[in-house]
């Protein structure tokens, strides 16, 4: 039985209580599963945002893959509230099953990302299995039709409903899966970036007008990278003050595969963890924690995240610590961080970003 969206109770991670939690590209697709007819295989979910599909699929008992710890998250919050049977989550490649009958697809905004996992997910269907892309129209681009038309024979793209489509994709083309590594330079650091990381083809400019100023951070024993990407803070951090303990997280698991691999290209150690920021990691007293933290949740721009992000650093900081943190201008970040510290500092003259020094976390 398939559940109805609009009877659910579905929330998002971080909660944004004007946003939904699932779209009419979501609509579109359980519209399309109640006249398709499966052969009764698995049913894989793959870049739920914030386990709708999961939850209004419940019965089916499908898989579930996401990069996402946030999204994951949400998953599991909206599978206990509807009292739902949670699906099996698969962590990567090696946890699929090995053949579907049906793949269901968001399409992700990262174009590497979207071809690393249609090479993937074209191997584990079953002959005559289908995946559907979904996504609303203005998100699904050439470059996307072009993936698309690379990895599959067989391209129906249905119709667009309420802006969202549907494209059922049949016949896969036999080819190796790989997971192409770039690679560049930023400051001190040569950064490895797998597809989906932030920031995968090139150095991020606020991550470059943050590096600016890195010659007047404190030196610390123990220092956080919070939302660490590849993983360029941190790394440029330890190229200065070697003997410092770095802790790296970050929500995508692409991204801290990513920063591990960096900090062997380096040849520094580091502790990684996977996880939607610092809760649940008991890190307490800390001197430094550096943040480059996101203004977007996939194609929707929000500073929630962000200011999630301030609250745990400030809980997190020693009374003594600091807590740097790079953004655009036009964020406002000056007044927000007042809610969590009592001094906010401004430390560049840069045109487009400014850098923060936070201090006195507030009680």
């Amino acid at each position: 039985m398939i559940g109805d969206l609009t009877q659910l109770t579905l929330r998002r991670v971080p909660s944004a209580p004007s946003l939904q939690a699932y779209n009419a590209a979501d609509e579109l697709v359980i519209q399309r599963l109640e006249a398709h007819v499966g052969s009764g295989e698995p049913l894989l979910l793959v870049n739920d945002a914030f386990g709708a599909l999961a939850t209004a699929l419940a019965s089916t008992r499908p898989d579930w893959w996401s990069d996402s710890a946030m999204a994951r998250q949400a998953m599991e919050e909206n599978i206990r509230a509807n009292q739902a049977v949670a699906p099996r989550v698969i962590d990567s490649p090696g946890d699929l099953n090995t053949q579907y009958s049906l793949v269901i697809l968001h399409a992700p905004k990262s174009l590497a990302l979207f071809d690393w996992q249609l090479s993937v997910l074209s191997a584990h269907l079953i002959h005559g299995g289908e995946c559907w892309v979904t996504g609303m129209v203005k998100h699904l681009s050439r470059g996307h039709q072009k993936i698309m038309q690379r990895h599959f024979t067989q391209i129906d793209p249905g119709l667009a409903v309420k802006k969202a489509r549907c494209v059922r994709l049949a016949q896969p083309l036999a080819h190796a899966t790989t997971e192409p590594l770039r690679d560049y330079v930023a400051g001190d650091s040569t950064l490895v970036s797998l597809p989906g990381c932030f920031s995968e083809s090139r150095p991020d400019p606020g991550a470059l007008a943050f590096l600016n100023v890195f010659d007047q951070l404190p030196l610390v024993d123990r220092f956080v990278d919070l939302g660490c990407g590849n993983g360029v803070l941190a790394l440029n951090y330890l190229h200065r003050h070697p003997t410092s303990q770095a802790i790296l997280v970050d929500e995508s698991r692409q991204a801290t595969a990513s920063a591990a691999a960096s900090a062997e290209r380096n040849g520094f150690r580091v502790q990684i963890a996977h996880n939607n920021g610092l809760a649940g990691l008991a890190l307490e007293q800390l001197p430094l924690i550096l943040c480059n933290p996101p203004f977007h949740q996939s194609t929707t721009l929000t500073t929630d995240i962000a200011h999630r992000l301030f609250n745990e650093a400030a809980r997190a900081l020693a009374d003594q610590g600091e807590f740097w943190v790079v953004g655009n201008r036009h964020l406002n970040y000056h007044n927000t961080l007042k809610r969590w510290f009592k001094q906010v500092t401004p430390v560049s003259q840069h045109p487009k970003f400014v850098i923060f020094r936070c201090t006195g976390p507030a009680p």
